[in-house]
């Protein structure tokens, strides 16, 4: 999520530990698993507050918070997060810095309404994301209810390089593990072709493209060899400002909304930067 300062009060956090690091080929992105609280529960799409101690003298006063959506599903013991090192930032690099036995606090209310309890059952899921944003749609994808609820999920996951693709390997496992067809996993990568090594729904090489060029060209929808029908499609955004705000235009346009107060929607955002 945003690099913003959230307000903790001792009250409302635990204390837990890092048990594991890892750093994907990109070398700036890094996943880390913590301990869970057993009292802290969310739906796949949520996110928690994390804190560090950063600033002050005392190890064990976090000082420090930020949001970030949960990639492990709701039946595991750990928590898992997927982070970017925003060299300038204040919280990414100390985050990157933690080790296995490193201390982290979460706060006990997971928050977010990127969730699929916003959309009635469709046929199509798309799930839309660029660099980390990917995190929301790990958890909901390691859910088994998911798989019984649309007929296909077309996850877009865009990147600059190909190296920026972290959780390539599980997706593609994924894509084995269901009916044929039934998930598509398309990476689109905007500063170098697209290997097809990386997916095997990508098919041939692909020039560097922006998703939302593909949506607005129909290329993204050729890419899937599927429509984007507002009847049949329920689409969720999730990632850099700019693409969520230029993609939702061009879905509006195409007639896809948001839900609200007690009628269903086909579209759901989330700014995750």
């Amino acid at each position: 999520m945003t690099e913003a300062t959230v307000p903790g009060a001792s009250q409302k956090y635990t204390r837990q530990t890092v048990t594991a690091k890892i750093v994907w080929p990109a070398e700036k992105l890094f996943s880390v698993r913590v301990t869970r609280d057993p009292a802290f529960v969310f739906i796949p799409g949520q996110f928690a507050r994390l804190g560090l101690a950063v600033h002050g003298p005392d190890a064990e006063t976090p000082d420090e918070w930020r949001a970030y959506s949960m990639v492990s599903h709701p039946t595991q013991d750990e928590l898992e997060f997927f982070s970017v090192v925003v060299p300038e930032g204040t919280f990414s690099p100390a985050l990157a810095r933690l080790v296995p036995g490193d201390p982290v606090w979460i706060d006990k209310t997971s928050f977010g309404f990127l969730t699929l309890e916003r959309f009635e059952d469709g046929q199509d899921l798309w799930l839309i994301a660029t660099g980390t944003g990917l995190s929301a749609y790990m958890s909901m994808l390691r859910d088994p209810a998911i798989w019984s609820r649309f007929r296909r999920i077309i996850l877009v996951h865009g990147v600059r390089h190909t190296s920026e693709l972290a959780y390539g390997p599980e997706l593609i496992d994924l894509i084995g593990q269901h009916a044929p067809g039934q998930l598509i996993y398309l990476p689109i990568t905007s500063q170098e072709p697209s290997d097809p090594q990386s997916s095997p729904s990508i098919g041939p090489m692909r020039a560097p493209a922006r998703i939302t060029n593909l949506l607005a060209t129909g290329e993204l929808e050729q890419r899937a060899g599927l429509a984007l029908d507002p009847l049949t499609s329920r689409v969720m955004l999730c990632g850099n400002p700019a693409m969520v705000t230029e993609m939702r235009a061009l879905l509006g346009a195409r007639g896809f909304v948001p839900g609200r107060r007690g009628v269903a929607g086909n579209l759901a955002v989330e700014n995750y930067w």
